[in-house]
């Protein structure tokens, strides 16, 4: 039985508003006029994806039929549940909303969920919260030892960051009225707001990249560890690369300075698939940060190991959107550049089931840039 709540992508108890609201971004996001010159089979994917849609809002937003599908839905997933509880000898007659499962989601850690992330977990009755019975906490239900560090370390970046950014703001209006000093400065207009530095841009990301390596080095067999490295690498470099590309060129000598760390950030990822290699996501990445380093140095064979790498992704997961981003990116900046191949995976990320926004609009505009 199709999930028509989980196709308009709302929770089920979501009021016509929210449903609409939710059904007029995805009819938008999959209309036909954004895959004009698109392969057959995107526009076939396309059309199956706007009919689950129309007959998902069909259903709910009439209340009669709404109420019927609800029914029907309950059921189905009363019934395997009413299995479970009888055998684990459980009677407490917990009805449809005790077996939802009200506690946070796991952090997504800048990943796309994986296809079928059930976003409204139900737990089993052995699963719920234990009675106080005045026993302790079983070892197996203790937080891992590996947690502590970080979340430690996690405090400490943040309180860096947060000095960094209170100081740099309440330093400002100081200096900008440094030369004007005494009474004589009262009733002065206020300097306006000083631009950026290159600096204070490209050293954002610092104090986070000496927090994760602190992190990645105390709990080296936790893959997470590494991602994070990994990420804050690639954020430092791609923040400067986003300036030159939005034509500031006074990022152009910090860029080729910091070219290394596309390398190191593939080497932190590299680590993180060796502990968890199903992990398209990461491996995307990967693919994306050896591409931005072969064109940068224009180093051809950089380029063909980001570019198996990104087809190894889109293997482990062919609906990751940012998989297919990475590709085509790769394949724009091959000698010669692939150009319609590349496009047409950006149109591919567009309409795949469950992308994330960003991803689909990261796509718009490579789309938007390569067309030209």
């Amino acid at each position: 039985m199709q999930d028509y709540y989980e196709t308009l992508q709302v929770h089920p108890k979501a009021d016509l508003e929210a449903i609409r609201a939710s059904y007029e971004r995805l009819r938008q996001r999959y209309d036909s006029s954004l895959l004009e010159g698109a392969a057959d089979e995107l526009v076939e994917l396309a059309r199956r994806r706007r009919d689950e849609i129309e007959r998902a809002y069909t259903v709910l937003s009439d209340p009669k039929r709404r109420a019927t599908f609800d029914s029907d839905l309950s059921a189905q997933v009363a019934a395997p549940a009413t299995v479970e509880a009888a055998a684990a000898g459980d009677d407490s007659g917990l009805d449809d909303d005790d077996l939802i499962d009200y506690r946070p989601l796991p952090p997504a850690r800048r990943q796309e969920r994986p296809k079928g992330f059930d976003t409204q977990p139900r737990i089993r009755p052995a699963q719920a919260a234990p009675r106080r019975s005045g026993r302790r906490i079983e070892r197996s239900q203790r937080l891992p030892t590996w947690v502590l560090p970080i979340l430690i370390v996690a405090v400490a970046t943040f309180a860096i960051v947060l000095i960094t950014l209170v100081t740099t703001v309440w330093n400002a209006p100081q200096q900008a009225a440094g030369s004007a000093s005494g009474p004589s400065a009262l009733g002065q207009p206020t300097a306006s707001a000083p631009t950026p530095s290159v600096d204070d841009i490209a050293n954002q990301f610092e104090a986070q990249i000496t927090a994760a390596r602190q992190v990645a080095q105390q709990v080296p067999d936790n893959a997470n560890a590494w991602i994070e490295l990994g990420n804050a690498l690639y954020d430092s470099v791609v923040v400067v690369r986003e300036r030159i590309d939005g034509g500031d060129q006074r990022f152009q000598g910090v860029y080729i300075e910091r070219l290394p760390r596309w390398l190191e950030a593939h080497d932190a990822y590299a680590k993180a698939l060796a502990i968890t290699p199903a992990n398209p996501v990461v491996r995307a990445d990967m693919a994306t940060a050896l591409c931005y380093y072969g064109q940068g140095v224009n180093d051809q064979s950089y380029i063909a190991r980001g570019l198996a790498e990104a087809d190894q992704a889109i293997s482990d997961s062919p609906e990751e959107g940012r998989a297919l981003l990475s590709k085509g990116l790769c394949l724009v900046y091959s000698d010669p550049p692939q150009t319609a191949q590349a496009l047409e995976q950006w149109q591919k990320a567009i309409v795949m089931p469950n992308v994330e926004p960003g991803v689909a609009q990261q796509a718009r505009q490579l789309i938007a840039e390569h067309s030209r």
